[in-house]
């Protein structure tokens, strides 16, 4: 019988579209194509795991080893440097997160525009928000393994290796190391899909990230020992950090910028992603 003369029957199931969890699929799917390249795999989780397990063995040092001493005590401010430190200052974790976005974003749309599967997307039972969370929940995780989930085992790690005295005075901790990983995941995550929104090639969207998250901090360095202020920290994204880092561990900073600043910026900032994010994808998208 020929193909054309045979009948197919039609699907009687029902959909259950679980509006919730749909951008789950697109962040599963994209996460299991980016574990199956040997060179994400290296760069996304060989250097922030040694990044972790060293500051884990300094933990350890300081309360197991009698007699060792460090330049630096266990407090507030020994996580929130774990979490965000300029490479100025000690270990570039800037840097980790900037590698995290650039391997494990910067093809996430681009590779999309190319291959016109952004329409394919948004031709199933899913809207651009679903495909945006979806998107922006790659590399929130992977930051997260990176900042959110680390902070907190070492925390637990502190409390389990001391007496409830710690546990007593920075009791507030762990919530600092919540809201602050979230603060770091937001703009570098939304940043990283904007660029790779404006581009079907993955290496323009990479460039146009550097050129905002390294570029943003080495702007501020010309302008301060021009103007001789750390009031040009507000236009620094890691000033910002710093910044919004001390208000939320209860430390201190040498900008002359009240946090309130910085977190007004931030919020621009990710208010514009979202707004450019939402322009181009819904500049394809299928009328129905």
């Amino acid at each position: 019988m020929p193909i054309h003369t045979q009948d197919y029957r039609h699907w009687e199931g029902t959909l259950n579209p679980r509006p919730r969890t749909r951008w789950w699929i697109i962040a599963k799917a994209e996460l299991k194509l980016l574990a199956r390249r040997k060179i994400v795999r290296l760069i996304v989780a060989v250097p922030p795991l040694i990044y972790i397990l060293v500051h884990a063995t300094l933990i350890f040092i300081l309360n197991q080893v009698p007699g060792v001493a460090f330049s630096f005590d266990i407090d507030n401010e020994f996580f929130q440097e774990f979490l965000f430190r300029n490479p100025g200052t000690g270990p570039p974790s800037s840097f980790l997160i900037a590698l995290i976005a650039i391997f494990g974003g910067s093809g996430l749309i681009a590779t999309d525009l190319k291959n016109n599967a952004l329409s394919l997307y948004l031709s199933k039972p899913l809207s651009w928000v679903d495909y945006l969370i979806g998107k922006f929940a790659v590399i929130g995780i992977l930051l997260g393994c990176l900042t959110l989930v680390p902070g907190l085992l070492l925390f637990l790690e502190q409390v389990l290796l001391t007496d409830t005295s710690f546990l007593k005075t920075y009791y507030w901790v762990p919530f600092s190391i919540i809201a602050y990983s979230v603060l770091i995941t937001l703009s570098p995550s939304l940043l990283m899909l904007l660029f790779s929104s404006l581009t079907s090639n993955p290496r323009y969207a990479i460039i146009g990230f550097c050129a905002v998250w390294f570029g943003s901090h080495v702007t501020y360095e010309i302008l301060k020992a021009i103007t001789r202020t750390s009031k040009m920290a507000l236009v620094s994204i890691w000033a910002h950090y710093d910044i919004l880092g001390t208000a939320l561990f209860a430390g201190s900073h040498d900008y002359a910028v009240h946090w309130a600043w910085a977190l007004l910026i931030q919020i621009a900032l990710i208010v514009l992603c979202i707004f450019v994010l939402h322009r181009r994808i819904r500049a394809v998208e299928i009328v129905k």
